[in-house]
């Protein structure tokens, strides 16, 4: 059975903490956009798209919304950020890649550069987006 990325929508730190704390094996994509961000807004259906693609039950998607955490210390102090959309690739609760982007096949091209990295984690990837 294939089983797709688990997807969270993180709404705040606590929720973030528990997540993050209770997958620690997994491989962790996060991506913070804003309701603001014109670029956020215009990649977001095709990046769900081609998270949905990835068939892996032991990867999680975390999408965190700037405007809900941009008072909370505790995400501040834990993401380092200066503009958006970011994105932040963890594997075993180590950070493995970070970058500033809005281009879709960008954002393809590195979250596929590091799922091809870890050797355990069995993928596959559909172009129908």
């Amino acid at each position: 059975i294939i089983s797709n990325m688990k997807i969270f929508d993180i709404e705040n730190y606590t929720e973030f903490e528990k997540i993050f704390n209770n997958y620690t094996n997994d491989f962790i994509i996060i991506n913070i956009s804003a309701i603001w961000c014109k670029p956020c807004n215009e990649m977001k259906e095709k990046l769900l798209n081609f998270i949905n693609s990835i068939n892996n039950n032991e990867s999680l998607f975390l999408r965190i919304e700037y405007d809900l955490i941009e008072n909370d210390e505790n995400f501040m102090k834990f993401f380092e950020f200066s503009k958006i959309p970011y994105f932040y690739i963890y594997k075993n609760k180590s950070k493995i890649n970070e970058f500033q982007n809005s281009n879709i096949e960008f954002i393809k091209n590195e979250i596929n550069a590091e799922l091809l990295k870890n050797d355990d984690i069995q993928f596959k990837l559909t172009n129908d987006f």
